[in-house]
């Protein structure tokens, strides 16, 4: 799925890998969805081979060389598949890249995503439907714990699925307006003013970044400044503990 986000970045504008790594660490998105910045670059080439993506120019300061890369028409379209896959996908774990998949939606029409939501919730229904069965069938006070469990938490993760999708069906007219809101971010942001520093520590990073994007936006305070907010918030109470 990295590649799919790579692709989804550089379909709002041409850029460098640094920036896209800076807006998953800010987002939080490389924890969500465990994606390793050298991963970031792997796809990087492997997207510019496949001719998904394209070098359109080269910058250089001082010694450093960034290649700024676009999205190819080729690109856009396996963006379009991957997110039309990705929707039908269960979550596997805690690490899905599907729940970073909200602020991406734009890729896609309602109409198209209402359909494959529908089809996913569905099918998850109907595995749930069978596990119950076969806790029915399976289960009794003669089985150890072991089993008992495992069917029940099997069948409690799908529970959870339906719920995660439902909730992304029924409300996605709003999480298309916060995805349009990410894409101004990304838009709006330039990673080059934010460069690391070697004296600072992570969580300052993190949040210098955090207010940067905060002060950025303030000229359009829609939701994405509450949610901002609330990053600044948690990365400052994890500092102060430093």
């Amino acid at each position: 799925m990295i590649s799919a986000f790579i692709l989804y970045y550089l379909n709002m504008k041409p850029t460098h890998g640094y920036e896209i790594q800076k807006f998953l660490q800010v987002s939080g998105a490389d924890q969500w969805a465990k994606i390793q910045s050298g991963s970031i670059y792997y796809a990087l080439t492997k997207l510019e081979k496949e001719k998904h993506i394209r070098v359109l120019r080269e910058e250089r300061t001082g010694s450093r060389v960034r290649k700024i890369f676009e999205i190819t028409e080729s690109g856009k379209k396996e963006l379009y598949q991957e997110m039309a896959e990705e929707l039908d996908k269960p979550i596997s774990n805690i690490g899905s890249m599907k729940f970073f998949t909200d602020p991406m939606l734009g890729t896609l029409s309602k109409e198209e995503m209402v359909q494959i939501l529908s089809g996913h919730i569905a099918k998850l229904k109907e595995q749930k439907e069978f596990w119950e069965k076969w806790y029915r069938v399976k289960v009794d006070n003669s089985s150890s714990g072991l089993i008992r469990i495992t069917f029940e938490m099997t069948i409690e993760n799908i529970g959870y699925q339906i719920r995660w999708h439902q909730e992304l069906l029924e409300h996605l007219d709003d999480y298309i307006s916060n995805s349009k809101e990410t894409e101004k971010i990304i838009q709006s942001i330039d990673f080059d003013m934010m460069e690391e520093s070697n004296s600072v520590s992570e969580e300052e990073q993190k949040l210098q970044y955090a207010m940067k994007l905060k002060n950025e936006i303030l000229k359009d305070p829609q939701n994405a400044v509450v949610n901002l907010d609330k990053i600044i918030e948690e990365l400052q109470s994890q500092l102060n503990k430093k």
